[in-house]
């Protein structure tokens, strides 16, 4: 386990705290729909970041109905929590059911994607995270359809 360790000293870095989602009546959460503020990179998606602390780091990510993220590849794994309707990851060439309750493990430079069946929201967190719109973010993976 990796720990994070703070020298007689040396000042904490300070908490982050984002609010992703609203709760309501009954403990039921509610997350906002919509475009997000950023326009990802070699995706149709769009985010919000939420918070990171050296290469570990989670955003929220939405697409739209009918869009997604082509094949592709990464440095660092990721898990993938769905929040807010459907649509699925190709993994290892088999379509998952993306649905609110159901979380994902991506490992490192394994080729996926993902597709909206419904506007589809998502928090993805990661080891060797990089911005939402950075262009090393992912790495397209273009496959020869005959």
């Amino acid at each position: 386990m990796s720990v994070l360790k703070i020298k007689v000293g040396q000042e904490v870095p300070p908490i982050q705290i984002t609010r992703w989602a609203d709760m309501l009546e009954n403990e039921v959460l509610s997350v906002p729909s919509g475009v997000r503020p950023i326009k990802m990179c070699n995706s149709d998606g769009t985010g919000s970041p939420l918070v990171k602390i050296d290469k570990f780091g989670a955003d929220v990510i939405r697409f739209p109905a009918g869009q997604g993220v082509m094949n592709h590849t990464h440095e660092g794994a990721h898990i993938l929590f769905a929040i807010k309707g459907t649509g699925f990851v190709e993994y290892d060439g088999v379509d998952y059911a993306l649905e609110p309750g159901v979380c994902y493990l991506v490992p490192s430079m394994v080729d996926h994607a993902i597709k909206a069946t419904t506007e589809l929201i998502l928090i993805a967190v990661g080891n060797d995270h990089r911005a939402l719109d950075s262009v090393e973010r992912m790495e397209p993976v273009y496959h020869n359809k005959k």
